[in-house]
């Protein structure tokens, strides 16, 4: 069996593949169906490295951005993708996939389109609340949208419709707070807040997260991946600050393998309001403190933490209107409030799929 995966720009398409692809692998193995064969089609990332790792071949298209506002970038960007189609039906004329996985965004048009002219079946999946423009035009293409909250289904056609939840990293659930504390070198008789702004990192949470470090780190310690390209920055800023105890902030670029540890000491989150830090976050039911990206594609992150938030499963600060001592407040209020994280865990339960996200998706992908 061979499975086209494509997606891709950012972790947040690229790492969730991996979880479906070891769910793949396994049914596989339970039915005694053929072991299964795997090609990423995608632009340039960072992330296809990790993809690599994983034993799944890569192959490069160019994939323009598609943009429902004026930039000059939508010229140069709208002749990459008939590109990218002709590149793509190259590469799946070679491969002969069964059927093609899409994670969605616009690195996934052009390899969507060309599966179609093809005839391969394609099965999508969309993370968010809101679909972007990418996605809208994909479920077209597809034969079967799945989704990862509910309310979505109405900016589709219903018929193909899914409810799968969102896949997250298969390891995830398997932190251990030994390991962290052993790792990042803290204390088990603090609290421990991760901070994050996904796979990039996110400016606006850093300003304020190093704006408020040292009231933070009186109560608390502190887990912090700031993304590539603000670590450089952040280290000289935390030199300037003389902290009171510096030992307990730890900031990284970006957190691999020991992300599921990181998780596991946390006794709260604060984090952007993209569909897979929610997958995780709600898997692991941490109590957490959402901000989410203003300036998001479709608002799709402002109206994500508006949904949880709706359900009484996250705090929200708005990046635009609330201060740095905003946050530093509802920090404390949470972290004191055991009451509230109890009743955050049980309501992120209630928001929980029935069945694992990246198995259902398999099974899925698999009866195409």
């Amino acid at each position: 069996m061979k499975i086209l995966l494509t997606g891709g720009g950012t972790g947040g398409h690229l790492i969730p593949l991996l979880g479906v692809v070891s769910e793949l692998k396994k049914i596989c193995i339970e039915k005694k169906i053929e072991k299964p064969e795997f090609l990423l089609i995608t632009p340039a990332s960072d992330f296809n490295k990790n993809i690599a790792e994983n034993g799944i071949s890569v192959k490069i298209i160019k994939a323009g951005k598609l943009r429902r506002y004026f930039s000059l970038e939508n010229f140069r960007d709208i002749l990459k993708i008939p590109i990218g189609i002709v590149q793509s039906l190259h590469y799946i004329r070679q491969f002969r996939p069964d059927v093609v996985f899409s994670k969605g965004g616009f690195a996934s048009v052009p390899p969507v389109i060309a599966a179609w002219i093809l005839r391969v079946p394609v099965v999508t999946h969309e993370s968010d609340i809101v679909p972007g423009l990418a996605n809208r035009i994909i479920a077209r293409f597809a034969s079967k949208i799945l989704i990862s909250f509910s309310a979505a289904e109405k900016y589709f056609d219903k018929s193909k419709v899914v409810l799968t939840g969102n896949p997250i990293r298969s390891d995830i659930m398997k932190g251990s707070m030994e390991n962290a504390l052993k790792f990042f070198k803290l204390s088990p008789n603090l609290p421990t807040v991760l901070i994050f702004g996904g796979s990039q990192g996110a400016q606006k949470i850093n300003e304020m997260a190093l704006e408020i470090l040292p009231d933070l780190i009186e109560k608390c310690q502190i887990v912090h991946q700031c993304g590539d390209k603000n670590y450089e920055e952040i280290k000289n800023k935390i030199g300037k600050l003389n902290l009171k105890y510096p030992e307990r902030y730890r900031v990284y670029p970006f957190i691999k393998k020991e992300m599921k540890d990181a998780y596991a000491l946390a006794e709260i989150v604060i984090s952007r309001a993209g569909a897979n830090s929610l997958a995780e976050i709600v898997a692991l039911k941490k109590p957490n403190i959402l901000i989410p990206l203003s300036t998001s594609a479709n608002n799709h992150q402002p109206e994500n933490a508006k949904f949880f938030a709706e359900k009484e499963s996250s705090l929200i600060i708005n990046e635009t209107v609330n201060s740095p001592q905003d946050l530093a407040n509802v920090v404390f209020k949470l972290l004191s409030d055991k009451d509230l994280q109890y009743q955050m865990k049980q309501k992120l339960s209630e928001l929980a799929p029935s069945q694992n996200a990246s198995r259902k998706i398999a099974e899925e992908i698999i009866s195409i």
